[in-house]
């Protein structure tokens, strides 16, 4: 009952209509343009670890149904770890921008927390226009003590887990500390993604201009989620918890999704980053199999299709505002960022390449020279990935190379096609 009247109390909705646990998504008729202004409502849905590998090797019959039903990016480009990419989409900017400088993994102890100003978050920037939002679930962009951090990113409420549950200690995804804004307290009972759900269709149901649902599945700890949420047989592996873990993942997020739908908002799930190295993935790297993942749209104008424009998370920021009818850009508001509404409409995307970095200190300007930094440039066919600025180059074809396992640059000379990416990725490097 605490999450009932919690939304009761702070998006004045008394009386919740039921929702099937089982019927898929209501299909929309998709229009020339997607839909953008005042009667606009944006879902964001971002889902924990889970890279293409992971997504082809479990059961997601509500995935698949968005993906054949919606639009399906192949080209999306995150952090190679959930802060980062959190923050680019709080942001709209890199981590290593001044204003932010946010490259690692910020932990329940840490002593730094993303920024709140100069730059503008995107929910501040979206109650500056006089729109509503709701967050759910999981946050990761300060300590656990900094609970009102997230309402003060512009969130006008929260509820959720802030941070990971942890590997061997004494939260679980059954056992969980729910911060509902600002006050913390264990929740036992509800499995944590069905949790996140139930808050997110709430939020849904009370009409929020902008909700995001921030799930933990299916990060660690790995376990065996009920049984009546998943058909893995074979559970002894990780990997396998990991599948079955997806697969209720996916049922849950298909009833959040139906609901969504019906209500006419835009839907965009993405995955923070790839599947986890424990369990054979490439997260915290900067290979594609942790920066490149999975991400869906549906919806009002949304056309259906497979789209392979190079678009990221930090990208999401103008997107959603453009969606709502926010004026973004400039210094202050997502100065990284570019809309790809046009790409939602089946129309093409413009932007030539793709960034990720990664450095070691959270607060420290990775340009000062003892802050390891590793970053890369990704266009539709090479890559080049900088240790420092010119050292320890590498460049890759990712059409003959897809598992970059060969390095160009240690080979004949280059191509006229590879010899220009690698001047062209050199330049935005330098000033990245």
């Amino acid at each position: 009952m605490r999450a009932r009247s919690w939304i009761a109390r702070f998006v004045g909705l008394a009386l919740l209509a039921p929702w099937s646990a089982t019927a898929g998504p209501r299909a929309t008729s998709p229009g020339g343009n997607a839909r953008t202004g005042e009667g606009a409502r944006v879902l964001l849905i971002d889902i924990d670890d889970v890279g293409f590998d992971l997504l082809r090797d479990a059961p997601t019959p509500a995935l698949d149904w968005i993906e054949a039903n919606g639009r399906f990016y192949t080209s999306f480009t995150t952090g190679p770890q959930c802060t980062m990419t959190r923050s680019m989409l709080m942001t709209g900017a890199y981590g290593s921008h001044p204003d932010v400088l946010v490259g690692n993994t910020i932990r329940g102890d840490s002593t730094y927390a993303m920024p709140l100003a100069p730059l503008v978050p995107l929910p501040a920037l979206v109650v500056g226009a006089g729109r509503t939002t709701a967050k759910v679930g999981k946050w990761h962009l300060a300590p656990r003590a900094q609970r009102e951090h997230v309402r003060q990113a512009g969130w006008q409420s929260y509820a959720g887990v802030q941070l990971n549950l942890g590997n061997g200690g004494t939260f679980t995804y059954s056992r969980f500390p729910k911060v509902i804004n600002g006050v913390e307290a264990v929740e036992e009972g509800t499995y944590l993604t069905t949790d996140e759900t139930n808050d997110g269709i709430r939020c849904v149901l009370a009409g929020i201009d902008l909700v995001s649902v921030s799930y933990h599945a299916p990060h660690t700890p790995f376990h065996v989620p009920p049984p009546d949420l998943h058909s893995i047989l074979d559970t002894t592996s990780d990997r396998d918890k990991a599948r079955a873990m997806l697969q209720a993942l996916d049922r849950e997020l298909g009833r959040l999704v139906r609901v969504a739908l019906e209500h006419d908002y835009t839907v965009l799930v993405f995955s923070d980053n790839g599947t986890a190295l424990s369990i054979g993935g490439q997260k915290g790297t900067l290979f594609d199999g942790s920066i490149v993942t999975p991400m869906w749209a549906i919806g009002p104008g949304v056309v259906p299709g497979v789209d392979g424009s190079r678009v990221g998370v930090v990208d999401l920021y103008a997107t959603v505002a453009e969606l709502l009818g926010v004026a973004a850009g400039g210094a202050a508001r997502g100065p990284h960022s570019r809309s790809f509404v046009r790409s939602l409409a089946g129309l093409p995307e413009e932007r030539r390449w793709t960034y990720a970095e990664r450095f070691q200190e959270n607060g420290v300007d990775p340009d000062g020279g003892t802050n390891p930094w590793r970053k890369t440039a990704r266009g539709a066919r090479y890559k080049l990935v900088s240790e420092r600025w010119g050292q320890g180059e590498r460049l890759y074809d990712l059409w003959a190379n897809p598992s970059e396992t060969y390095d160009l640059l240690t080979g004949p000379p280059l191509q006229p096609a590879a010899a220009a990416a690698l001047a062209e990725f050199r330049r935005v490097l330098s000033r990245l």
